[in-house]
């Protein structure tokens, strides 16, 4: 029975304990991630659609019906010569049922065309759906470095706050003996209500990040109570390889598109191809208590003369549609390009901040203890050692914030890089 207390006590503080890591919170986006789901049904959709084009190659059977009342009575079915008046069926009610297949001899190849319209958009929503997948991870990822940024800037303060309630204790018994003036006090007050207020304001933004990370996670309730802390990238990678950034999904799809439009235009074109169809049908005519089975083949030749228009200028928007392709990736190319330039940029930006407020958490402290000794012995003023103690903590808040947006401008980087499409 004391084995077993000791156990369940040791379960009860693992579970309280338990960190949910960065890596646990992406495959639970994975699997949960409502706009990923759609983006996969959406490649489903796309694949259904190429079936469905592919079976129109096929024709369609139908069946068909009729019922017809006359005036008088009509003859059941086409007479032929020699025509024998006896064997004339006639009758006021006619039913007419059958079945009949027809299928597409030569369309112009707008349906060949269409078909691998189909495969190609089937290609796109498979990229889009890795694409979608590469930046939903960028942003957990981001907000996930920023909720840790945060509570080490939270844990700071709260040094800080710890710091500022052990001095105002200090001062209050120098208050007692007489060799601080009572103001002093008031002044460490009001530099705690700075720090409660700046630790609210740090736990509220926090809130609201562990909120977006569960919306980005699909789970509502997700525990984020604590979370495991990453390691820092040692490097970053090379983004200088035009050749890499040409094979990026990001281009593909543009590609890929061009293709389409491609295709279009070709689709444009066989409007001016005549349209052959083939049709067979079986059906039976009833009434008056006989029948007749009929059956028939054709060939169906249908050519458009003129539509004032129409074929032209369909055929002028697909060109249109294709040139606008192909700047569009020019457009997309300098812009990624500019990207990347500005991702790197952001990535020196934070080492340097890294190196500064490194040595300025150094100095901040060798400032405060030097304006702390200063105060103790009545040389200066409680502001200046006050003022010193804030900048420590600040220079050491703000340390915290470089080291994390240094990791958050690699992870921008790398999500331009799609590096975690394939995650």
């Amino acid at each position: 029975m004391f084995f077993k207390k000791i156990l369940l006590t040791w379960l009860l503080v693992a579970s309280s304990v338990y960190a949910v890591s960065l890596q646990e919170i992406i495959q639970t986006a994975k699997e949960n991630n409502p706009v990923l789901k759609q983006k996969s049904i959406e490649i489903k959709i796309q694949q259904a659609t190429e079936k469905r084009k592919k079976a129109e190659r096929f024709g369609e059977i139908d069946i068909f019906g009729a019922y017809n009342r006359y005036e008088g009575k009509r003859i059941l079915y086409p007479i032929s010569a020699p025509v024998n008046p006896r064997s004339i069926i006639g009758a006021e009610n006619q039913f007419i049922g059958g079945i009949s297949y027809s299928v597409p001899i030569f369309t112009g190849f707008q349906i060949e065309k269409s078909i691998e319209v189909a495969n190609i958009g089937k290609k796109i929503k498979e990229i889009q759906y890795r694409l979608t997948k590469n930046e939903i991870i960028y942003n957990i990822k981001v907000i996930y470095m920023k909720i840790l940024s945060l509570q080490k800037q939270r844990e700071a303060f709260k040094t800080y706050k710890n710091s500022l309630q052990e001095l105002y204790k200090n001062i209050k018994e120098m208050v007692e003996v007489g060799r601080k003036p009572e103001v002093d006090l008031l002044k460490v007050k009001y530099d705690l209500e700075n720090v409660e207020a700046t630790i609210q304001k740090i736990e509220n933004s926090i809130n609201s990040l562990k909120a977006a990370l569960r919306s980005l996670s699909g789970i509502e309730d997700l525990d984020l109570s604590e979370l495991e802390d990453i390691s820092f990238s040692k490097s970053y990678p090379e983004a200088n390889n035009f050749q890499l950034i040409n094979n990026l999904d990001t281009f593909k799809q543009i590609y890929l598109k061009e293709e389409i439009d491609k295709r279009k235009v070709q689709i444009a074109k066989g409007e001016y191809f005549p349209k052959v169809f083939l049709k067979a049908s079986v059906q039976r005519n009833m009434g008056n208590d006989e029948y007749k089975d009929l059956w028939q083949v054709s060939l169906n030749i249908k050519y458009n003369l003129f539509d004032f228009g129409k074929r032209r200028q369909s055929y002028i928007a697909s060109r249109l549609e294709l040139s606008k392709t192909k700047q569009q990736e020019r457009t997309v190319k300098l812009s990624l390009i500019s990207r990347i330039e500005e991702a790197v940029n952001r990535i020196k930006t934070a080492e340097a901040q890294i190196k500064a407020k490194e040595k300025q958490v150094s100095f901040a402290k060798e400032v405060e203890k030097i304006e702390k000794a200063k105060y103790e012995e009545g040389v200066s003023e409680l502001y200046d050692y006050l003022y010193a103690k804030s900048q420590f903590y600040i220079a050491k808040s703000q340390y915290y914030q470089a080291l994390y947006n240094r990791e958050i401008a690699i992870s921008y980087l790398r999500y331009l890089l799609e590096e975690y499409k394939d995650e």
